[in-house]
């Protein structure tokens, strides 16, 4: 697997069904969650390249993630985005 020099975060929902099948395959493999779903899409991807584009509205303010009090989603209150797209 490749290096991890630099680690962004990448969060996402899944459904039960999903999250159980991940932990299978991870007790299957005798591995971690996360690097079953790397193997995983290490191999759908062998031999392509993949290029990360450079930069990106956190580069540089990570400093600031996590220093705000509230809601980690604000679409979690609809009163949030009462109004929007109006």
């Amino acid at each position: 697997m490749a290096k991890t020099q630099n680690l962004v975060w990448f969060g996402m929902k899944i459904t039960p069904e999903q999250k159980h099948k991940i932990k299978l395959l991870a007790q299957r493999e005798g591995t971690s969650a996360k690097e079953a779903v790397m193997r995983v899409i290490e191999q759908a991807l062998e031999g392509e390249s993949v290029e990360v584009p450079e930069g990106s509205f956190l580069d540089g303010i990570e400093h600031l993630v996590g220093s705000v009090e509230g809601p980690r989603d604000l679409s979690t209150n609809p009163k949030y985005v009462d109004g929007f797209g109006k």
